[in-house]
């Protein structure tokens, strides 16, 4: 974590964003460490926080919730195209992943509320475990060309069951190109989800595709 100081928490953002070469102050996510003040002045103390503080924090969470789960286990991280990666390495994967992932997506989501509490920020955070999600991802990516064959002999539209962003990211990078199909995210929050439809004409591109890349 970098610091910087300033009369004002305006002026040290200021000062941070000029050293780190950052255009827009929103796009900062920092803390203020502490104001001091005396009879004549004031000094303000932010720390501007990197995705490396935000991987160990994250990190360091999980292996605090396999502790409190009583299991033995290591991580491994990574950072590749704006997604924070962690694999959960366990001989009792089993129970880290859950009845239908239900326990690895809830930590998941209690690693990504942490975050953001701790840093004030919103990060795309991805939770592995004994590559529980590529064997996910490969049916995923079966059943979008199923109903996507479906969908062009009868041209009836398919609403999926709900997903995850990183779910619904697979429909739409599956079925990107594909003859005669759109694919679109409807619904918020836990109901969000794909639907299939036909169009007449050209291939079209999923208009959601980069959208689902932030969701």
């Amino acid at each position: 974590m970098n610091k910087y100081e300033g009369k004002t928490e305006e002026e040290a953002l200021k000062k941070a964003c000029l050293d780190l070469g950052i255009a827009d102050p929103k796009t900062v996510n920092y803390q203020v460490i502490s104001v001091k003040k005396t009879l004549f002045s004031k000094t303000v103390t932010i720390g501007i926080y990197s995705i490396n503080d935000v991987i160990v924090f994250a990190d360091d969470y999980i292996k605090r919730c396999l502790h409190s789960l009583g299991i033995e286990g290591s991580t491994e991280a990574k950072y590749e195209e704006g997604v924070i990666k962690l694999n959960i390495v366990t001989a009792r994967n089993k129970n880290v992943i859950g009845r239908n992932g239900d326990t690895l997506r809830s930590i998941n989501e209690l690693t990504r509320s942490a975050c953001f509490n701790r840093f004030g920020g919103h990060y795309r955070i991805l939770l592995n475990c004994d590559g529980y999600k590529e064997d996910k991802y490969s049916k995923f990516a079966y059943m979008a060309k199923h109903y996507a064959a479906e969908v062009q002999r009868t041209h009836i539209t398919a609403v999926l069951d709900a997903m995850t962003s990183d779910e619904r990211r697979i429909i739409h990078q599956t079925l990107t190109g594909c003859p005669n199909i759109k694919t679109q995210s409807l619904g918020t929050g836990h109901k969000r989800h794909v639907t299939i439809q036909y169009v007449p004409g050209p291939t079209v591109v999923p208009v959601d595709a980069e959208k689902e890349e932030n969701k």
